[in-house]
């Protein structure tokens, strides 16, 4: 097994830095290849690093460590284009899908949506201001994770994080309103 794998798996100070130095370089301009803008890549290239670290006690050590990382970074790359796949699909189907239903208001239809807006309020007020805010921002003006980071002062990922726990809170306050 590599040396500086041994390293970070025994928690040797630096370790992490230098496996990082030592792959990096190589695995962005991968990324920089296959992904359409800078920012994306380096995004991806985050991804790569923090499922490596995750996964590194599981390595056997059969291959060699920049083949094993290359193997994440093209599953992070698949992951990144099939996530722009549906999102663009969503976004597609969602203006025909309201037209219909603007179309096809009946009157039980305005009473479950009424019910149905109630219900979301109830469940968003039970939630802590942070999360409202968070969830606001994600979803109702449709900032990025990497936006929303950015005004709170927060690591890319902690933001995730934080935006996940909201969208938890809120689907448990919004089973609880039923």
């Amino acid at each position: 097994m590599d040396k500086v794998v041994e390293e970070v798996l025994a928690g040797k100070k630096g370790a992490a830095s230098r496996f990082y130095r030592l792959y990096a370089d190589k695995l962005r301009n991968y990324l920089a290849i296959k992904l359409p803008s800078e920012e994306a890549a380096e995004e991806i290239l985050q991804d790569v690093f923090l499922s490596a670290f995750d996964n590194l006690p599981l390595y056997r050590g059969e291959a060699k460590v920049s083949t094993w990382l290359m193997a994440i970074a093209r599953h992070e790359v698949a992951d990144y284009y099939r996530k722009r796949y549906v999102r663009a699909a969503v976004e597609k189907t969602s203006p025909l899908w309201e037209d219909l239903l603007e179309k096809s208001e009946t009157p039980e239809l305005v009473w479950q949506k009424k019910k149905m807006r109630r219900r979301f309020l109830r469940a968003y007020r039970a939630i802590s201001s942070q999360y409202q805010e968070i969830l606001s921002w994600r979803f109702e003006m449709g900032m990025s994770v990497r936006e929303i980071a950015e005004r709170m002062k927060l690591p890319f990922k902690a933001t995730e994080s934080l935006l996940y726990r909201a969208r938890k809170a809120f689907a448990v306050a919004y089973a609880k309103e039923n």
